[in-house]
């Protein structure tokens, strides 16, 4: 296997905290390096920056990929977009980063697009048309329409100053960049390991026409058709390749695995990763983890099946919530690979042998929800004195391929066959040994298609930092988001006794004899309905930095903010 090296080439180490604000731009002089773009060996140098800049970090919990902003998972401290008390900030390092981005991959597809050797080096291209087509859809999914700019400019360009593209426009921008990309990326079996493939780019193009045909379906604002059938056909092609598969090397807990330790690394599952090291860029993710950063809902934990496929309010399988365990019996399997089971011993990374886990206690004293966050947890034992791990984080992964294809297909055309679902959803269900989802179960048992489709989809990418760009497509943030936020059930269960206690192990019951302002039809209350809203006329789309509304004349803010 050939490691990517993180080379930080001067010219690409320019920094511009937007498109519009030129004042902190190097010479002119500092930006061009004729010697270093007539080697065709360093273009892939080149190309390495964006690996270690562009993909998400998960670590930073930031608006790129934190299930902290929507209502399936809750940090230490309320967030403020999930809690509708967001407001339009000076600056903002999403818009910032994503513009560097796009100017680091005009400057490599320009110096591409007009080297004599084009021809040797289109796949490093093609990664630069990925690459700029991945940070404007970051900024298309938070802003929309946004300024395009499609080369490298100089202080005196009057593109600096370029107004908002419309959103359609923004759109085609992106999906042309990543037709180009289609077209010069090598297929993965020719990919250098860790780098872009064709088949990359037609599934991330797939996530891009499914964001935007749903956007369009169910916030009536255009043809959705023709994007819904893009990402089918792109999500099929990424299928049938064979280019990718899911983990299944642990059985039944594979699930869990492909994401920890050794499992994380070069899994055939894995299409777009962000690489970490210990020696360059160690991750502190399964440590912020581990110490409560990101933990379940009530929400999410109801929207786990019990093992025979019905919802919990169905499903005579249900164990109720007397027990602090109880609720766990039954379920599907990527419950309690998700979160965990109260009193059951396994290992953190601070921490040499297992040991029970409760809410509140040891190491997990920061968790304020009643649920513990087991997915991304480490089963190696104090792996690493300075708090730091090396495992691989998926930006995509085959899984959200085979949704993908299973939504678009249905939403396209108001059904989905059985034939359909075989290819797409029933592999993950077989993954985890849950029963098929078909339209005979569905319509015996009184269930919505539409509804389990998203199902799958919420559990199978949990705490993955897709739910909140779901609710805006699927225009249900406004129905969502203002609920309180509850946690586990507290009257009349164990957890409000002083201690309790399972086999051999007991502990101190945090939640024991609370408020009743503290509770809400007797489950924890996270965070009220009273503290949280959510603003349909503005808050399906967030604010740009008002420092970049100041800079440029022509930038006009979102509506509302």
């Amino acid at each position: 296997m050939k490691t990517i090296i993180y080379f930080s080439l001067g010219l690409l180490l320019v920094l511009i905290t937007s498109c519009s604000n030129y004042l902190n731009l190097q010479p002119q002089s500092e930006i061009t390096d004729v010697t270093f773009w007539n080697d065709s060996t360093n273009y892939a140098l080149a190309a390495n920056w964006f690996y270690q800049n562009s993909l998400c970090d998960p670590q930073s919990g930031g608006i790129l990929n934190s299930d902290n902003m929507s209502d399936i998972a809750e940090n230490t401290q309320s967030d403020a977009v999930s809690s509708g008390t967001y407001v339009a900030p000076s600056d903002d390092g999403v818009w910032d980063g994503a513009y560097t981005g796009i100017r680091n991959a005009n400057k490599l597809i320009t110096e591409g697009e007009n080297a004599s050797f084009k021809n040797n080096i289109l796949a490093y291209i093609g990664e630069g048309y990925f690459f700029r087509a991945f940070n404007y859809f970051t900024l298309f999914k938070e802003y929309g329409g946004v300024p395009l700019i499609d080369k490298v400019l100089t202080t005196t360009d009057s593109e600096i100053y370029n107004a908002r593209a419309s959103r359609n426009e923004t759109l085609n921008f992106i999906l042309s960049d990543l037709n180009t990309a289609i077209s010069d990326l090598p297929v993965k079996s020719a990919a250098e390991t860790g780098r872009i493939s064709k088949e990359a780019a037609e599934a991330f193009e797939a996530r891009v026409a499914l964001f935007e045909g749903s956007w369009r379906e169910f916030h009536g604002s255009g043809n959705a058709d023709s994007l819904l059938n893009i990402a089918i056909t792109e999500s099929k092609a990424v299928i049938d390749s064979k280019a990718y598969s899911l983990y299944n090397e642990k059985g039944t807990e594979s699930y869990r695995y492909l994401f920890i330790d050794n499992s994380s690394k070069n899994d055939p599952e894995s299409i777009l990763v962000k690489h970490y090291v210990m020696s360059i860029n160690p991750s502190g993710w399964p440590y912020g983890i581990s110490w409560g950063y990101m933990s379940p809902t009530k929400k999410i934990a109801d929207m786990y099946l019990c093992s025979d496929g019905l919802p919990i309010d169905k499903s005579a399988l249900f164990k109720g919530y007397d027990s602090c365990r109880s609720e766990f019996y039954n379920r599907d399997p990527r419950m309690t690979e998700s979160i965990i089971v109260p009193a059951d011993s396994i290992i953190r990374p601070q921490y040499t042998e297992a040991e029970p886990q409760w809410p509140g206690v040891g190491n997990n004293r920061n968790v304020n929800s009643g649920y513990m966050l087991y997915k991304f947890i480490s089963e190696v034992a104090a792996p690493y004195t300075t708090s730091a791990g090396d495992f691989d984080w998926n930006d995509m992964r085959y899984a959200e391929v085979l949704l993908i294809y299973a939504e678009a297909t249905f939403e396209l055309n108001g059904s989905i066959s059985d034939a359909d679902l075989n290819i797409s959803i029933n592999l993950l269900r077989d993954r985890v040994h849950m029963p098929h989802l078909t339209n005979e179960f569905v319509t015996a048992n009184g269930l919505d298609m539409r509804t389990e489709i998203r199902r799958e989809r919420t559990v199978e990418l949990a705490f993955e930092g897709y739910r909140w760009d779901d609710l805006r497509r699927w225009k249900t943030a406004e129905t969502e988001l203002p609920k309180s936020l509850l946690s586990i059930k507290i009257t009349g269960t164990q957890w409000n006794s002083p201690e309790i206690t399972i086999g051999v192990n007991s502990t101190s019951s945090l939640f024991y004899n609370l408020p009743a302002s503290k509770l809400e039809n007797g489950f924890l209350v996270l965070q009220p309905s009273s503290q949280r809203s959510f603003d349909p006329s503005k808050d399906y789309l967030l604010p740009i930095a008002t420092q970049q509304i100041n800079l440029n004349p022509k930038l006009v803010q979102n509506p509302g903010w």
